[in-house]
């Protein structure tokens, strides 16, 4: 099936086994199944309708709402809800149920979930179970961290997205590693500076696509080498005096021809059967992904573990047959249209900030513990699916069914965001698109006395101790862009969420790629990069 998008006026298809798959989580109320209608918009559309509801690393001081203390929050003080602080927000002394509304059938939905919304108290940061780690959002099990995001089980870690690692800084999705600075996409190295789509490696500076290496200088496409730069080998001794007296403004020079002239495998993963993307490792029939593990029937999802049979979902561990939601975590199963789910959730629909098992509710805020809500109202087994249906033809009528919450019920204007990391778009961009804008002009300057101007936006920053010790342990020149600007770049070292038809430059075969088809890239299938790499 041939669509449109009526979001960016781009072709977009639908496929049979997406037909199926909306057929096979249409949900069941009264022994009527409620089909879930086509999408409108295309897949990458989709994909910044559910990064506005997410914001990670765009921070603010206010107070908590219920106690006054001063807190960090991704809301600031203009926010229109309660904003408690993770203390009190997971405590016992308040309950959910206690702000329900009756459904009102004679107005849109949307309108009756926004105004339930604005009651219910928000939590300032996602953080569980954390220590010494008030300046970090979306994390968990963290131990003496200061701004990370998206990150679990990490210790002494500054700046970015790491994923169990220790004493790392600057970082996008860096995992299981230790003593590393500027490091992308990356996993198990140790002592390794600004390297991108690295394993298995120690002592690497300015490196691209190295396996199983160690001493290495602006290298690309090596595995299981020593001491070498520019991809030439040396002897331990001779390696050590060419870094001694090398020119590395020049060397990392060459280093940027050399990656333009080596071939790139057309996507980056291993061990995976029938998938299409990017960063994807262990799967089967994953398509049109960016950042799975371990992942099964999995369809335009970002950075996702351990889910399956899931479509249009990021940012997610351990759920299956969900759909078009942002935020998932630990068993969300047979759940909808919602933002923020974790901990045992099942069947819910329209739902946001729900955890600690939470099924069967519609329309619903702030949930724990709960089970036949509508808009946080309690109902018995019978009234809620005999309410479900009734709301659900409603939709229908009102052209609500099937839609994701419109843009500008989120709490984030569009440049507070992740959407707007992964796709920039200019002020006059995303008003024309009808999202929010927010304009930072003196907001970001308060408290930054003596601070550093960064060289891009000439916004102020600090330099934190542990940042400096870091810098000054690779013998590197402090930084002079700001932390969220330094993550910004690191973001554009990637390749864009989209895929081209493609072909190997050496064998010929097709394939689906990152790669622009008429980019200057040699790029290789999988049997050709290994063969010339490994």
């Amino acid at each position: 099936m041939n669509k449109t998008c009526k979001q960016c006026g781009g072709d977009f298809v639908v496929k049979d086994e997406d037909l199926k798959f909306y057929d096979k989580v249409s949900p069941v109320f009264g022994g009527v199944k409620f089909a879930l209608p086509v999408p409108e918009e295309c897949p990458e559309c989709r994909m910044i309708m559910r990064m506005i509801f997410r914001n990670e690393s765009t921070l603010y001081h206010r107070e908590c709402s219920k106690t006054g203390v001063p807190i960090i929050s991704m809301y600031d003080e203009k926010a229109p809800f309660p904003v408690y602080s993770p203390a009190e927000w997971f405590g016992d002394s308040w309950d959910g149920r206690d702000y329900g509304i009756d459904f009102d059938f004679e107005r849109p939905f949307f309108e009756q979930f926004l105004e339930l919304r604005n009651k219910v108290p928000h939590l300032s940061l996602i953080s569980s179970n954390n220590v010494n780690c008030d300046f970090c959002n979306i994390v968990g099990d963290c131990k003496d961290s200061y701004l990370i995001y998206g990150s679990i089980e990490c210790e002494n870690c500054y700046y970015g997205n790491p994923f169990k690692c220790r004493k790392c800084c600057d970082s996008l999705l860096l995992r299981n590693s230790e003593l590393c600075l500027q490091c992308v996409d990356s996993d198990k190295l140790y002592s390794c500076a600004y390297c991108q789509n690295c394993s298995n490696s120690r002592d690497l500076q300015f490196c691209y696509a190295v396996y199983n290496s160690s001493d290495c200088f602006a290298c690309v496409n090596l595995s299981h080498k020593k001491y070498c730069i520019l991809n030439e080998q040396y002897s331990e001794e001779e390696y050590l005096v060419k870094l001694s007296i090398m020119n590395k403004d020049e060397v990392l020079l060459e280093w940027e021809s050399l990656k333009a002239s080596l071939p790139q495998r057309y996507y980056s993963g291993v061990n995976n059967e029938d998938v299409s993307g990017n960063y994807i490792f262990n799967s089967k029939n994953c398509h049109d992904v960016y950042g799975v593990s371990d992942c099964r029937d999995v369809k335009y999802c970002f950075q996702m573990m351990k889910v399956n049979d899931i479509y249009d979902v990021n940012n997610g561990e351990y759920g299956e047959l969900d759909y078009f939601i942002m935020a998932i975590n630990n068993n969300v199963n047979r759940s909808l249209f919602s933002y923020f789910l974790w901990d045992g959730i099942d069947s819910l629909i329209y739902c946001g900030y729900c955890n600690k098992n939470v099924r069967d509710c519609f329309g619903s805020v702030g949930l724990k513990h709960a089970q036949y809500c509508i808009l946080n109202k309690q109902y018995s087994k019978e009234e809620y699916e005999l309410m479900v249906s009734r709301i659900i033809k409603h939709m229908m009528k009102t052209g609500e069914w099937g839609e994701f919450f419109p843009a500008e019920h989120s709490s984030f204007a569009y440049n507070e965001s992740v959407a707007s990391e992964y796709f920039p778009l200019s002020r006059e961009e995303v008003l024309v698109r009808g999202f929010k804008w927010r304009d930072f002009e003196g907001a970001e300057n308060k408290g930054a006395k003596d601070a550093v101007l960064c060289e891009v936006t000439a916004k102020p920053f600090r330099i934190i101790p542990q940042e400096r010790a870091m810098y000054e342990r690779f013998g590197l020149e402090l930084p002079r862009r700001s932390p969220k600007q330094r993550h910004i770049d690191r973001i554009a070292l990637r390749n864009p969420m989209k895929l081209w038809d493609g072909k190997c430059v050496k064998c010929g075969i097709g394939f689906k790629t990152i790669f622009v088809p008429s980019a200057s890239e040699k790029v290789y299938c999988e049997k050709c990069y290994q063969g010339e790499v490994y």
